[in-house]
């Protein structure tokens, strides 16, 4: 009778380290080895993108957060997430910027001229091709960053000074 009842205590233990073994080894990667996993993914796609997507987990639920250019990158970050080995669910709070909007050619130009007038500076000429203004003539140093902003302020692509000081 004692014989018996040493077996079946064995075998209960067997059996539940058995349980516990099982239950360990379904467990998965734990939450900062997806976090990596995530995170190598969206780096060996763009590793700028990577910067600008943050990546936590908890629980085997992966959160992503930041800002992208296009739904088509906010879709295929969480398609990496989800290809990542032991994540259970993706929460995708990934924000996609608006596109930056650019005036056309002459509706700068004038914008540019009307800020220029605005700030009583004379003398200096905008040429714009292509969204970029170029500014040329001469102008007094004390007056080179309010022409500058006058031409920024006009949203061109880009300002580029060919100015000479007087």
């Amino acid at each position: 009778m004692k014989n018996h009842l040493g077996v079946k205590i064995l075998v209960s233990l067997v059996c539940l380290s058995m349980a516990v073994f099982a239950l360990a080894c379904k467990k998965g990667p734990d939450d900062a080895a997806i976090t990596s996993g995530v995170k190598a993914k969206i780096a060996a796609d763009s590793p700028a993108l990577a910067n600008a997507v943050t990546v936590t987990t908890m629980e085997g639920v992966v959160t992503l957060t930041g800002a992208v250019d296009a739904d088509a990158i906010k879709a295929k970050v969480e398609q990496d997430a989800k290809s990542v080995d032991g994540v259970k669910s993706v929460v995708n709070n990934l924000i996609v910027k608006p596109p930056i909007v650019f005036s056309e050619d002459t509706t700068i130009k004038t914008a540019v001229m009307a800020n220029l007038a605005a700030h009583n500076i004379t003398g200096v000429t905008a040429t714009v091709v292509n969204g970029e203004v170029t500014l040329t003539g001469t102008i007094a140093r004390a007056n080179l960053q309010a022409a500058m902003m006058a031409a920024n302020d006009a949203k061109p692509k880009k300002v580029i000074n060919q100015m000479t000081i007087k």
